[in-house]
């Protein structure tokens, strides 16, 4: 019974803790869609991948969203015809270098051990860029989300003649609202399911597992690596998670937990799966953990 209530008290911790980041990600999607044509999306971001991805990660320090809260807005974007490396750039940067996170992780490591702060800011911009550059180039112009666009009911469709007409502030707010509910049902249930498997990890999964490589460097990188994509934690709670596990682990390897986690782990991995194509996901898990890690393992060579 005890690890029926630790499987419960945990789930709920993690849904309820990434519910109000999803609720924000939906908004900010349903104003994408109701305030930005494709016309203004297509004028502001560069068709050049690299410049492309630097925008994708300069949004994602404006756009204050957490792992889950960023998959309904990337796709949106998408669904504006935004390029895949500008959307996958802005997916992966948000989480790690938006304001919230960086007062987290400042709070965290500062004071103690700076260079992971900026170990984190630096390689997180770096990996998002690399990545998204990467996506794009494998992916192009290929459709990689899963079914078709909502129909739009409403009396005010997206299409251009529409978006060029002046609509009066009810019917914002009733669009606003109208998108909101669907990008939220489209990803909730998505999060419920991978909260649960989360949960169960976290319960299940013996911690002094995690202590018996932190002998060697690179076997320390791969178990925090793992550790990141089971536990699940949002992002802004993560640093503190990871100055705990400093008496245990090398630097480098929580630089590699506090990279990965943000861009990738159990819950919205299920997440994606239920927005975007399976081919799509599975090749950004890899290059998500393959890039990680060549950068986690050159920060062990500095430090």
């Amino acid at each position: 019974m005890d690890i029926i209530k630790n499987i419960a008290i945990i789930f709920m911790s993690i849904f309820f803790e990434s519910f109000p980041f999803l609720l924000l990600g939906s908004f900010i999607s349903a104003i994408i869609e109701t305030y930005v044509s494709n016309e203004t999306i297509t004028k502001i971001v560069p068709k050049n991948k690299v410049l492309g991805s630097i925008v994708g990660v300069f949004l994602g320090f404006f756009l204050p969203a957490c792992d889950c809260a960023v998959i309904p807005v990337s796709k949106r974007l998408l669904k504006k015809k935004v390029p895949i490396n500008v959307a996958i750039s802005f997916m992966l940067a948000s989480p790690i270098i938006n304001p919230v996170v960086l007062l987290s992780t400042y709070s965290a490591f500062y004071k103690t051990n700076p260079e992971i702060f900026w170990y984190r800011l630096i390689l997180g911009i770096i990996v998002s860029l690399l990545i998204g550059i990467i996506m794009g180039i494998i992916f192009g112009t290929k459709e990689v989300l899963n079914g078709k666009d909502e129909e739009c009911t409403c009396n005010h469709c997206h299409s251009k003649e529409n978006h060029n007409h002046k609509r009066s502030i009810k019917n914002n707010i009733l669009s606003i609202i109208k998108h909101t509910g669907v990008d939220l049902f489209d990803v909730v249930k998505f999060l419920m399911f991978g909260a649960f498997i989360a949960s169960l990890v976290q319960t299940l999964l013996p911690r002094n597992i995690l202590s018996f490589f932190n002998n060697n460097e690179i076997l320390s990188i791969i178990v925090l690596l793992l550790f990141a994509y089971l536990i699940s934690l949002c992002s802004t709670s993560d640093s503190f998670v990871g100055k705990s596990l400093l008496s245990s682990f090398s630097k480098s390897s929580i630089v590699a937990y506090l990279l990965l986690g943000p861009m990738i782990d159990i819950k919205n991995t299920i997440v994606l799966l239920g927005n975007y194509k399976k081919s799509f996901v599975f090749t950004l898990i890899t290059l998500i953990f393959l890039i990680t890690f060549i950068a986690s393992v050159l920060v062990v060579k500095i430090i």
